[in-house]
């Protein structure tokens, strides 16, 4: 696997954006990172948040089996598998994604260990209590029906199984004049840590940690804007100015609601709650 400079921006993209940034970075995670050096890469950061939620989980041995939500690229998952020897599932909605994600993962001989499925938050295709643990990567806001989230993934988890994931938080008390620059984020809808216990127990979650990181925010898209900036050209040969335009003011706005403490980021762990 390369070590590319850096990934891709954590937000939704088109699948068109997402071989412009492909071909640009050869980056595949599409998560924030954890900067706990300045100095890291976006790729080093994604890979450090991965390693971050996998100390977060009990012992991972062969009978392990993972679901990776919203997985992507696949870049979390084949890592997972390679250096935790465990069982990992994909589950996307995005055929690209997937068909490169596949095309890896024959290439690297994990064909036993990693597993692609097409299906998203709303049709899970696997039996009750398939997985030991559940991860995501700032998947969260792909829904505003978070508690309906929490009970599909309390379905196919074992007993005692645990979830954890990475996500874009707002701060607990928004000022109403910043709700219509979030409202114009590309990304589907993002609650604070709070609103997050709230649905969980009514998913049948209950939180048992939580790391906060609300500065690695903007650390995050300040590097990629800087990426963005530099390849500007190229960027507008393959697409359009306005497209690059719009990913700049995106990465702008972000920075500008993280700096200002109205966005910020974290891992949250949860447990399963049974009976």
């Amino acid at each position: 696997m390369s070590d590319p400079a850096v990934a891709i921006p954590s937000f939704n993209e088109t699948k068109k954006s997402q071989t412009i940034y492909r071909n640009l970075w050869g980056g595949d995670d599409l998560h924030v990172g954890l900067y706990d050096d300045p100095g890291m890469t976006p790729f080093e950061a994604a890979r450090a948040t991965t390693d971050r939620m996998l100390r977060l989980l009990p012992k991972i041995n062969r009978s392990t089996r993972i679901l990776m939500l919203m997985s992507g690229f696949g870049t979390a998952a084949r890592y997972i598998a390679e250096s935790q020897n465990c069982k990992v599932d994909c589950l996307n909605d995005d055929e690209v994604q997937n068909a490169f994600n596949q095309a890896e993962i024959d290439k690297i001989e994990l064909t036993k260990k990693v597993h692609v499925s097409f299906g998203s938050v709303d049709y899970m295709p696997y039996e009750p209590g398939t997985f030991d643990y559940v991860l995501a990567q700032d998947s969260f806001s792909i829904t505003a029906n978070k508690e309906q989230m929490f009970r599909a993934i309390h379905r196919v988890m074992k007993p005692e199984g645990r979830l954890v994931f990475s996500a874009i938080l707002t701060s607990e008390n928004l000022p109403e004049a910043v709700l219509p620059q979030i409202a114009e984020l590309p990304v589907e809808d993002l609650i604070s840590l709070s609103q997050y216990e709230t649905d969980a127990r009514r998913g049948f979650f209950q939180q048992i940690y939580s790391i906060e990181r609300h500065e690695h925010l903007a650390t995050h898209f300040s590097k990629l804007r800087e990426v963005l900036r530099e390849n500007k050209d190229r960027l507008v040969k393959e697409s359009s100015p306005a497209f690059v335009e719009e990913r700049i003011k995106a990465c702008d706005d972000f920075i500008a609601l993280g700096k200002a403490g109205h966005l910020g980021w974290g891992i949250l762990l949860f447990q399963k709650l049974n009976g």
